[in-house]
């Protein structure tokens, strides 16, 4: 293999990443780590002010910026940089920045970092609200897809050089449904290895577990689903087990659920997450609508802690391959899963076996990214050939590249009006 040629790479980033928070946080911050790691000079730009511990801990190595949006300074910072690759977190920033990316900087290969599909999750959640009693989003007809937010985030998809996209469900979905060419296209997955103490065995281990940022509508919605509708009757089964709640930014209804619910535990947030789940015995994760990879249950996963989920929250893992994430398609099968999985060792210990093998084969991020920079060297050594070959992009990006860019020269003009220098 030839060594690759390094690059100065620029994110711009909606927020400022929280791998401990989130998995788009955890996934940015992997995303960065392995740029540098392949000899790359990563500058990342945001327009709100950092968290100092974040900015601290996660962007060691990384030159960081300060933005504003709708101002021509965002111009003068590419006119310094000169990135060779621009990076976009999510579809929104590359509609707000892509237009002054490819004015001064026509020659970079533009990233887009989906994370997952918005208009995908958004789809999801409104199905969900229009039906409540659904055990999850899968049955939601695929026309239901075909809005204005799958417009705007697949013509971002068109308008880069390449996305990046975080579940092998999605990378089917754009090609098999919106006809997305694959060579637009690339699969790289959430990484991570075994956990220290991942073997811990099952009679060392023992309640439930229910972990996620609670101010996440999915996992708001989970949460209180869990423990209306299914925890019940897990507990009348199991009286001896409880059911531990982990997770920042609770709320008050969650608080009073909780309180309310026989054999439910508030935990709050931890700092060590792995060291924790390796003391648990089963991890429940009822997700009724998302995208992309959820990151507990990678996490669960690489700790030894056998999850059982929804169709929704197992989307990107190999199900059919008895790969330790176990899968409940209405709320009785939930319950009685939940149970077996509790009571029975052997059963617990193949899904256990299994899930940590599953890691290990496919979730290596080091062997993802050297694919990922083969092929961005590729198209920056023949980009005019790439961008010929998707012209439909070229047609976009001219059409909304002037839309995008008098809305912005008409912002930049009112906020210096209202905010003179």
């Amino acid at each position: 293999m030839t060594a690759p040629s390094r690059a100065r790479i620029l994110f711009i980033g909606h927020q400022w990443p929280e791998p401990k928070l989130t998995a788009a946080g955890w996934r940015t911050c992997e995303l960065i780590q392995g740029f540098i790691n392949q000899g790359n000079a990563v500058d990342f730009a945001c327009v709100v002010n950092p968290v100092l511990q974040v900015e601290d801990a996660v962007l060691s190595g990384v030159t960081c910026h300060m933005i504003t949006l709708n101002d021509d300074g965002f111009d003068l910072l590419l006119q310094e940089i000169q990135p060779q690759m621009v990076v976009f977190d999510r579809f929104i920033t590359e509609e707000q920045y892509g237009w002054r990316v490819r004015l001064q900087c026509p020659d970079a290969v533009k990233v887009l970092d989906t994370q997952d599909l918005h208009f995908l999750r958004k789809t999801r959640a409104a199905y969900i609200d229009k039906y409540p009693s659904a055990f999850d989003a899968s049955g939601c007809p695929t026309q239901f897809f075909y809005g204005p937010l799958a417009m705007r985030e697949l013509a971002s998809i068109w308008r880069c050089d390449q996305t990046l996209l975080i579940s092998e469900f999605e990378y089917g979905f754009l090609t098999d449904h919106f006809s997305i060419p694959e060579t637009l296209l690339t699969y790289l997955p959430l990484g991570s290895s075994v956990a220290p103490q991942a073997d811990r065995p099952w009679k060392n281990r023992q309640h439930f577990l229910w972990v996620g940022n609670r101010k996440q509508p999915p996992n708001h919605d989970s949460l209180m689903y869990l423990g209306q509708r299914l925890w019940p009757s897990i507990h009348r089964e199991l009286p001896e087990a409880e059911l531990h709640v982990i997770g920042a930014n609770k709320n008050t209804l969650q608080t009073q659920m909780i309180a309310q619910t026989k054999g439910m535990v508030e935990m709050d947030w931890v700092d060590d997450l792995q060291g924790l789940m390796t003391q648990y015995r089963v991890n429940l994760a009822p997700v009724r609508f998302g995208a992309g990879l959820k990151g507990k249950i990678i996490s669960a996963l690489s700790c030894g802690l056998v999850t059982l989920t929804s169709p929704i929250g197992a989307e990107g893992l190999d199900c059919k391959q008895n790969n330790g994430v176990n899968v409940a398609h209405d709320p009785q099968a939930f319950i009685e899963a939940s149970v077996r999985l509790y009571r029975e060792k052997e059963h617990w210990q193949r899904a256990n076996e299994s899930g940590l093998s599953l890691i290990q084969a496919r979730f290596s991020i080091g062997h993802y990214m050297d694919h990922l920079m083969e092929d961005l060297n590729r198209i920056k050594d023949t980009l005019t050939t790439h961008r010929q070959q998707h012209f439909m992009g070229q047609i976009l990006q001219h059409q909304s590249l002037n839309a995008s860019k008098y809305m912005g020269r008409w912002l930049t003009l009112k906020n210096a009006q209202i905010n003179p220098k």
